[in-house]
């Protein structure tokens, strides 16, 4: 080890070679003997399929598995589809990245059920519309294409593609126009597919779904030449994509309304595309209201009756059905009824219904959220069997229409009878995170392969099979490698004799021989006692009988010799495990106590001895075989009497046909191979026949053994070694624990790795691993990291590996052995319950920052978990007595009158009234004179404690932190109780960013805060002159070149919420408003002084100071709270659009200008919001590191027990607590302002 504690060279390349060969033996298996394939084959590689690949000559496991249909074996009814099913195809599924961004009801990529869906469609990336490359919709969509497309190792069969599109993307904006572009230009085509074969390659994608809504519908800014265009679009990107060299697939949506269908051309585009998925669903929806065509009538939005109807136009175009995808949705369109009294199919709805509490969108209720009100409400269910739908009213006036597993069946019959390709669902993420819709849908489906294995082997040993000895059929050799045993007996004619028996054979010269299994020593045997002919039939001691005859005995009834062999040896354990009883008077001989099951019962035993009888009924007394059957895996089953056995199914036979004909006059003694013999009778049954029969029995001697798996030594030798010497990157530790190292390597991490793991972290972006730029990520062990990330994986998953199960087994041995609250039994909980982070932290960064703190893990858990006796209260309210800045009300940071005040707990009546703000520019460079001037906001619905607005804008939705009177609960609830706070007018976006956009715009300069350097762009800048035009009137400089009215900066003001645009503002809890004015003025969020009152041993300033830094993190969970998040976007957007309004009209009067305001804007916004969640992190975790040092002063001083010690405890459990919070959501992605696009289905 070198000073650093790095492996040599030499030792490097010899650990990589064995960890590459040792990995490979298991890496990514999903199969093997030992976990069988539910259905298919199991290649040599460990995973299930079919075909020559899997089931050909290396195949491990169900080899001979087969299809259900082919050309050669067609269904008895319904349709074979292309993958060798009698039934439906494919089954699609919809997956929103957006989902884990939802407000409550999350749903992530390893939620998705495996084995159900045959392909998942990634919705959406979306199109650069000024370069044409693929982009995704936001950067943290990055890692859910990665996570998505990581569940192939899980399910092999499985087929991730991109959608691409959606409807909002054709929504006004700068992407309204791109497919049509896009198809128009086969220059921009070129882009497009060099751009989409790197991004599918990138993210191990599989094909690409296009979704544009709607090509040629002018009403959806299409254009007539779409029609022409789109087929020849598609041809295209068929071709470009088999050059790929698999990531060939290539779907689209269709529209189910004819309105829209009319404009594809499918008759030409089915030569291109693998799979129309039409959308079966929306139907009907709020936008029927107001159309002469359909009306606002409550109509299901999916039903059988019209699907019907829809798919005509498919079949009129000669479309295959086979190639066409039937929609099905895991949500309902919801109604608010005109008429309570009215609530059929056919009355009126006024609008749409109340917005779920996750979904939150007007007239959209998630299935999840459907079953809620069901369980809730218990509202009568109407079942319309014939339009295949559910429907459900509640509350007096609310109306939905679903899906459920009734329906699914109706639908999946539907599609069967039709023949068409498979199933499609919008969306897997609507659905309970256990997957109660999916498993549905699969068991409406009746997809029937799976490529998982059928068991998880759970443990480390394995079952040997251990072969017995045994005597062939009459003239058989011995299987082949077995070993035939030489007689050991004193009377052996001569050395080397063969152990043979001629009992039961019906032809001379042919023989009985006892052979033993190859792999296993054989026991010495010999024919005993011979007597000179006064047989005995006796074993010696330390031997058992295995076989008998009465040849060459006296004629005296019952004596024959016996074969045996020496006890000890497991291939005739189970012959030892049992004993023959009394060879005369047989009936009343009584098994010995060790050996008490009666196995059978023979009347000539094994073949030589034999049981007195009747001579009045001509019947023997029968001889006991028992046994001793206490151990199950050492026992003869499946016993059967077989006389007429022969392999070939027919018998040969002395050809004079002896007594009787067809071989009825002869018993013959062969068993199955798989069978051995372990009793031959003649009397009885065969007394009048020629030869015996046999006694066959299966062989049951199974060992175990445990299974050394060279992988499990080396990671519990690598982990071990790990908490020895445990060194990481400083980029993984938290900045105040000095317990690890901080060695690193001037080589990258994934140059470290085994070729069978580097895949996994090549090309993280937005990590880690890669977005620290000035460090590199080592770890003295991989193995760690490895099996850390292993592990957070597989308690995502719904399934687990063999491999998994046994990296979890090597952390709990390891090292909750040392950190006995890093067990998976309570790390994992508290990821999941407490933190939040198991699902949404990338695996890798959340396994590094674990085992490069497992101490500081340790203890916050235990403190976090640990049963609490003090009553631990936060009050809002509270910090009013601490900060006064509180009374300032924001929207007047940057304003010329910054310390304004008001009144917190007093209802002010009037509006927000207009405000003054200074952009300064600083010195013009050129001129010298300074460029200075005032622009005013707008008039904006205030006061009424919230009810102003909300009368306003109609938005019941008020956001407040969701529990004020826990501590560490930094969640927004966007339905605080409207009695519990004081309510304020927010702008979401902030007014004084505009006079700070605008001095970005002229200067190019983000000015230096709170730590950070200032920032400078290479584009080219909004001259000053141009600037002062922002605050003049069109009519007195653009008079003719453009439509616009009013002042720009006026209108702009007015974008971001207004009294004549009050849908842009919410109502917000005045302290979080206060708080987040601070941070977009640059503000220290608690000012120095403040902080000095706060940082010290006093009970109650502890419990504000840790409350203050609740509420800077709680900022940002309201700026990436859902609703909010999306009112952002489309302000930003709104805003942008004047700017651009405002670029086209200085173009238009002063010529083609070098600066782009737009573009500016959008710099201006991504730089300034992602300095200020920079430096926030910052600032609180240096707060929090000072209030640790005071409170673990305390606790260290204080008697274990005292009040003081448990204050202590809780506050330094609350403080780690929140360090975690600030790394998970003092974040903001800034790509929202790149594309302005807001997904949607």
């Amino acid at each position: 080890m070198g000073t650093m504690g790095f492996l040599s060279r030499p030792q490097l390349v010899y650990l990589l070679f064995f960890l590459c060969f040792l990995i490979a033996q298991t890496a990514g298996q999903n199969c093997s003997k030992e976990s069988p394939c539910a259905t298919g084959c199991c290649s040599k590689h460990g995973y299930c399929g079919t075909g020559d690949e899997f089931c050909g000559a290396d195949c491990v496991d169900t080899c001979d598995y087969k299809l259900g249909c082919d050309a050669n074996n067609p269904c008895a009814q319904g349709c074979c589809n292309k993958f060798g099913f009698c039934g439906l195809g494919p089954d699609f599924g919809y997956y929103e990245t957006w989902s884990t961004r939802r407000r409550c009801k999350q749903f992530w990529p390893e939620q998705i059920p495996l084995g159900i869906y045959t392909h998942i469609n990634v919705a959406f990336a979306v199109i650069d519309p000024d370069t044409f490359e693929v982009r995704p919709s936001l950067t943290a969509d990055i890692e859910l294409f990665k996570r998505v497309a990581r569940l192939k190792q899980e399910d092999p069969d499985l087929k991730v593609y991109i959608a691409i599109g959606g409807w909002s993307y054709n929504d006004p904006g700068p992407t309204a126009t791109t497919f049509s572009d896009l198809a128009a230009s086969t220059s921009y085509q070129n882009k497009f597919f060099n751009s989409l074969t790197k991004f599918m390659s990138t993210y191990d994608l599989d094909g690409v779904d296009i979704d544009w809504e709607y090509p040629a519908a002018d009403d959806r800014s299409g254009r007539p030449a779409d029609f022409a265009n789109f087929p020849k679009f598609l041809k295209n990107l068929k071709a470009a994509l088999k050059r790929t060299g698999g990531r060939d697939g290539l779907s689209i949506t269709l529209p189910a309304s004819f309105w829209y269908l009319q404009h594809f051309d499918i008759g030409n585009m089915k030569k291109s595309v693998d799979f129309f998925n039409i959308m079966t669903y929306d139907l009907h929806g709020t936008w029927d209201k107001g159309n002469k065509w359909t009306g606002e009538f409550l109509d299901a939005h999916t039903n059988l009756t019209e699907i019907k109807a829809s798919l005509d136009l498919l079949w009129r175009n000669n479309i295959p059905p086979d190639q066409v995808v039937l929609g099905i949705a895991f949500y309902g369109r919801a109604y608010t009824i005109a008429d309570p009294s009215c609530t059929k199919p056919g009355c009126l709805f006024a609008s749409g219904a109340e917005a779920g509490d996750c979904s939150h969108e007007v007239g959209i209720l998630m299935n999840s959220e459907i079953d809620e009100i069901i369980a809730g409400k218990r509202p009568r269910i109407t079942y319309d069997k014939d339009a295949a739908v559910k429907m459900i009213t509640w509350d007096d006036n609310q109306w939905v229409s679903y899906d459920d597993i009734n329906t699914f069946k109706l639908k999946a019959d539907f599609a069967r009878g039709k023949c068409l390709g498979g199933l499609m669902v919008w969306a897997v993420s609507h659905d309970h995170t256990n997957g109660t819709y999916s498993l549905a849908l699969g068991e409406a489906a009746q997809r029937k392969f799976k490529a998982l294995p059928d068991t998880i082997k759970t443990d480390d040993t394995i079952k040997i099979k251990h072969d017995q000895c045994k005597w062939t059929n009459c003239g058989d050799l011995c299987p082949d490698g077995w070993v035939l045993l030489r007689r050991h007996d004193d009377d052996r004619h001569h050395d080397g004799e063969w152990m043979l028996d001629d009992g039961g054979c019906i032809f001379k010269n042919q023989d009985h021989r006892l052979c033993c299994p190859p792999d296993q020593d054989a026991p010495t045997c010999g024919w005993y006692t011979f007597n000179n002919g006064d047989c005995e039939g006796k074993c010696p001691d330390g031997s058992f009988e295995i076989g008998g005859t009465d040849r060459g005995c006296s004629t005296a009834f019952g004596n024959y010799q016996a074969a045996c062999c020496t006890s000890g040896q497991k291939s005739t354990a189970l012959y030892e495990k049992c004993e023959w009883g009394a060879s005369f008077e047989c009936d009343s001989w009584k098994c010995p106590a060790e050996k008490t099951d009666v196995l059978l019962k023979s009347c000539n035993g094994n073949g030589g001895s034999a049981c007195g009888g009747d001579w009045r009924t001509h019947l023997n007394e029968e001889r006991k075989y028992c046994c001793d059957s206490s151990d199950e895996n050492m026992t003869f089953d499946d016993c059967e009497w077989l006389d007429d056995y022969s392999e070939t199914g027919y018998q040969v036979i002395p050809a004079d046909g002896g007594s009787g004909s067809g071989g009825s006059g002869y018993c013959f003694s062969s068993c199955p191979k798989d069978k051995v013999r372990v009793a031959m009778e003649h009397y009885n049954t065969c007394n009048k026949k020629t030869g015996s029969r046999a006694k066959c029995c299966s062989p049951n001697y199974t060992t175990t053994q445990k299974k050394v798996d060279p992988m499990v030594e080396l990671w519990t030798a690598d982990l071990k070694d790990w908490l020895e010497n445990p060194t990481c990157s400083t980029g993984y530790g938290y900045g105040y624990d000095d317990t690890f190292g901080a060695g690193y390597d001037k080589r990258g991490f994934t140059d470290m790795l085994p070729i069978e793991y580097a895949p996994r972290y090549a090309g993280i972006s937005g990590t880690s691993l890669e977005k620290r730029q000035d460090q590199q990520s080592f770890f003295t062990s991989n193995s760690i990291l490895i099996v850390a990330t292993d592990v957070i994986y597989t308690y995502r998953m719904t399934s687990r590996t063999n491999k998994a199960v046994k990296e979890i087994k090597v952390w709990n041995d390891v090292i909750a052995a040392r950190f006995t609250y890093l067990a998976t039994s309570t790390l994992i909980p508290f990821l999941r319950d407490v933190t939040g982070e198991l699902f949404s932290v990338v695996a890798e960064d959340l396994a590094g920052r674990i085992i490069c703190n497992l101490e500081y893990w340790n203890q916050m858990i235990k403190d976090c978990t640990a049963p609490s006796t003090l009553d631990e209260v936060c009050a809002i309210s509270d910090l009013d007595g601490f900060d006064d800045e509180y009374s300032i009300d924001p929207d007047t940071y940057g304003t010329n009158g910054a310390s304004t005040k008001r009144a917190l707990h007093s209802l002010d009546k009037r509006d927000g009234a207009p405000r003054d703000f200074t952009v300064d520019c600083g010195t013009d460079p050129i001129t010298g004179q300074q460029r200075i001037m005032i622009i005013t906001s707008v008039a904006y619905p205030n006061g009424g404690n919230g009810d102003n607005l909300a009368n306003a804008n109609g938005l019941t939705v008020r956001f407040a932190v969701a529990n004020q009177h826990v501590c560490t609960d930094t969640s927004i609830d966007p339905n605080a109780p409207n009695n519990l706070w004081t309510w304020v007018t927010e702008h979401i976006f902030e007014l004084q960013l505009i006079p700070r956009s605008i001095e970005f715009m002229v200067t190019g300069t983000l000015p230096a805060v709170q730590g950070l350097p200032d920032f400078s762009t290479g584009s080219k800048r909004m001259p000053w002159d141009i600037a002062q035009l922002l605050n003049q009137d069109y009519s007195t400089w653009a008079s003719g070149h453009t439509t616009a009215t009013g002042t720009p900066i006026i209108r702009i003001f007015d974008s971001l919420g207004s009294k004549i645009n009050p849908a842009r503002l919410v109502n917000t809890e005045t302290h979080l408003n206060s708080m987040k004015g601070r941070l977009f003025a640059g503000k220290k969020p608690i000012g120095d002084d403040t902080w000095r009152n706060l940082n010290v041993a006093d009970e109650r300033a502890g419990r504000a100071g840790i409350n203050e830094i609740r509420m800077v993190i709680a900022v940002f969970e309201y700026l990436n709270e859902q609703l909010v998040n999306r009112h952002l976007v489309d302000t930003y957007g709104a805003a942008n659009n004047e700017l651009r309004v405002f670029q086209k009209a200085v173009n238009s009067v002063f010529g083609q200008r070098d600066f782009s305001a737009p573009n500016l804007f959008r710099t201006f916004m991504t730089n300034f919001m992602r300095r200020m969640a920079q430096w926030a992190s910052n600032w609180l975790n240096s707060r929090i590191d000072e209030l640790l040092v005071t409170w673990q002063a305390v606790q260290n001083a204080a008697t274990p027990g005292s009040h003081a010690y448990q204050v202590a405890t809780n506050y330094t459990a609350d403080l780690r607590q929140l360090r975690e919070s600030v790394r998970l959501s003092v974040i903001f992605d800034d790509s929202i302002f790149v594309y302005m696009h807001t997904p949607g289905s």
